[in-house]
């Protein structure tokens, strides 16, 4: 597949919410992992806003990724916390001339292996509800290419999230959407806390059998979350039926 291929393909997959499968949390994966694929960054992630106003890590493509945004969330400072407060788009070629500008993130964002740090807002209708968190291993600029083109891949995503229900969007539908996935987070966190319990796996290895488990049933990973925390599925049977 070549890049124009792997691009059509992105918007495709973004905006594809009549699928039994698709959530929030899946559009959203689908999103960070086609950043990842389409340019020189390493990782990526997505924050989403609380109902405070508060970021909160809602996917990412790999676990440190969710170290550096929490140590955004908590420090309240970071390209994250930077790009969803001004609706700008932040970017960090290399996070060692970073020191002075987000003094507590920096030095943990690089004790975590990146060196490079961008983020966009996702915005929508003139309400910022979260932003995309791109982390780079070695210094890594963005081609004004790239730029262009996260920033619609981005927007893309956002209105995806927002509008993936068939239900009519309402001028509080945002909110009320954006916490619906963080609460989805929460379920999926203690479904995959609950596997990686069951069997000798790691919470990223427990993630990849759940979605596993999901696709092989035709089925939404955050319905076959709520399953596992409700008790209507067992671990053992999720981890049997995982091809």
């Amino acid at each position: 597949m070549n890049r124009e291929q792997a691009i059509t393909e992105a918007f495709v997959g973004l905006t594809d919410t009549v699928a039994d499968d698709v959530d929030p949390l899946t559009l959203l994966r689908r999103l960070v992992d086609h950043c990842v694929r389409l340019t020189g960054m390493d990782a990526a992630g997505v924050m989403l806003a609380n109902a405070r106003g508060r970021l909160q890590s809602a996917v990412v493509t790999e676990e440190r990724v969710e170290l550096t945004e929490m140590f955004q969330a908590q420090a309240d400072e970071g390209p994250c916390i930077d790009s969803y407060h001004t609706g700008d788009a932040v970017h960090a070629d290399d996070l060692a001339a970073s020191d002075e500008r987000w003094p507590v993130f920096t030095p943990l964002a690089r004790a975590a292996g990146f060196a490079a740090a961008h983020s966009f807002p996702l915005r929508l209708r003139g309400q910022n509800i979260g932003a995309l968190n791109l982390l780079a291993r070695t210094p890594t600029p963005l081609t004004p290419d790239d730029v262009r083109l996260l920033a619609a891949l981005v927007h893309t995503a956002t209105t995806s999230v927002v509008t993936w229900s068939r239900e009519p969007l309402r001028p509080y539908d945002i909110v009320t959407r954006t916490q619906a996935a963080l609460s989805a987070k929460a379920v999926l966190d203690m479904a995959t806390g609950m596997l990686a319990a069951t069997a000798p796996l790691t919470m990223a290895e427990a993630g990849q059998r759940l979605r596993g488990y999901a696709a092989s049933q035709h089925l939404r990973s955050a319905d076959v979350a709520e399953d596992l925390v409700r008790r209507r599925l067992t671990p053992a049977t999720v981890l049997a039926g995982t091809p």
